[in-house]
């Protein structure tokens, strides 16, 4: 049996995904939820420890509120798999092996972390979403809250230590779903990348889900800190100017919003998603993200006028052919009071129908001249045109110094739309 343990700051979020994917289980279960509200907990390895010691279960499984199990027998099926191994020292979905190799059965963000396996793989150290330790170990062997008096690398600590009791760190078929948003904490993570390191200073290199590890006063994750503000610097800049758009709106219709909408990090009482395709509608609604969805075909959607105050329309009309494109533009006009934000790439980009999904073939090319003659107002976004291709990866090697030139030129590159790879266009209504 397994004892379920999860420390939470998000009632919402733990009763949609994670409670609601336990309720399905066929096997029997322990749940002890830890509620850290109102910040009573300082560390993940103080909030756990404190769970962990009145669990009663064989397995204790520590899993975070916006996580998944991927099938109605996932606790009975993983007791299976882990009573077969017999050096079992801590198991997760998701990890990286001691050469550096991503390993897991976890979906995270909509794409799959690793290669698939039939086995359970030995990794160096375990992602902290979903962590399996027997209870018999973690009486005498729990998370070092001293350390990582933080919510980083406690997992990771752990997997490195377990071998010290001749035991083994493993990744296991077992799958699951990562449903976090957009957004992810990582303050504080160089730090405690740090204290890992130091810790365990007799390995050359710690690879970890957060990044690779080398050295205890230059970590990896120190080295790219500064461009990573750069970056997030950027990215916050088109997020405030889409708040802009969207000031003075209580509600705005999402089209195309597909399953990782930029609107969850954007506070509006209302926000309603209309998608075609299932899954990418599924995971929207496991998240949150929208308050009401319609499922439609954006092209056949029909609304009363000025319904809505906003409409938002992100990497959507590079879907759609030239028609369709230009009726979809009216529509939008009709249906907004306030405002229109729209986003897409600048001028054609190939895209194939990826995800199983056939509505992600690129189908037109928008110029910011076009947009402007329609009447927004056009930024551009994303660096220069020319340094990204195919869903916005880099052309050239190395690919850091691309990355980085690219997040450079996006200061400038948002004056002169149309050398820019994407386009930011806001339309206020009368």
């Amino acid at each position: 049996m397994f004892s379920v343990i999860v420390v939470y700051n998000n009632e919402q979020t733990l009763n949609r995904i994670l409670l609601s994917s336990l309720k399905e289980q066929t096997a029997e279960y322990e749940f002890i939820p830890i509620d850290n509200t109102q910040r009573t907990y300082k560390s993940a390895a103080e909030a756990l420890n404190f769970g962990g010691r009145m669990a009663k279960g064989k397995y204790i499984l520590f899993v975070h509120q916006d996580v998944e199990l991927g099938s109605k027998t996932w606790l009975r099926d993983t007791e299976i798999v882990l009573d077969d191994i017999p050096d079992l020292g801590i198991a997760g979905v998701a990890g990286m092996d001691a050469r550096g190799n991503s390993m897991g059965y976890m979906c995270n963000c909509g794409a799959d972390w690793g290669k698939p396996f039939v086995k359970p793989q030995e990794v160096q150290t375990l992602d902290e979403c979903l962590l399996i330790i027997p209870q018999q170990l973690f009486r005498t062997l729990q998370f070092d809250m001293i350390t990582f008096d933080g919510w980083h690398c406690y997992g990771a600590d752990y997997s490195l230590r377990v071998p010290s009791r001749s035991m083994k760190a493993y990744v296991i078929p077992a799958y699951a779903y990562h449903r976090h948003l957009l957004t992810v904490d990582t303050k504080d993570l160089s730090k405690y990348h740090r204290r890992l390191y130091c810790k365990h200073r007799e390995l050359k290199k710690i690879y970890t889900t957060c990044g690779t590890i080398t050295n205890p006063l230059i970590p990896m994750s120190q080295i790219k800190k500064p461009f990573r503000l750069m970056h997030n610097a950027v990215c916050h800049d088109w997020l405030r100017i889409i708040r802009k758009g969207l000031v003075g709106c209580e509600s705005v219709l999402d089209l195309g919003c597909g399953y990782n909408s930029p609107l969850q990090l954007i506070d509006i009482p209302k926000k309603i998603g209309v998608e075609l395709f299932d899954p990418y509608l599924e995971e929207s609604q496991k998240k949150g993200v929208h308050n009401e969805y319609i499922k439609a075909d954006i092209r056949t959607l029909e609304l009363p006028s000025k319904c809505y105050d906003a409409v938002f329309c992100s990497e959507v009309l590079e879907h759609l052919t030239k028609e369709e494109g230009h009726k979809l533009l009216k529509k939008m006009d009709s249906w907004a009071r306030k405002s229109i934000v729209m986003t897409t790439p600048n001028g054609y980009v190939y895209q194939d129908d990826y995800d199983k999904n056939p509505h992600q073939e690129h189908k037109s090319g928008w110029s910011a001249s076009e947009l402007r003659a329609a009447g927004f107002k056009v930024r551009g976004m994303n660096g220069l045109k020319y340094l990204r291709g195919y869903k916005g990866q880099m052309k050239y090697k190395p690919t850091v110094v691309c990355r980085i030139i690219s997040t450079l030129s996006q200061i400038v590159m948002q004056y002169y739309p149309s050398l820019a790879f994407q386009l930011l266009a806001i339309k206020k209504l009368k």
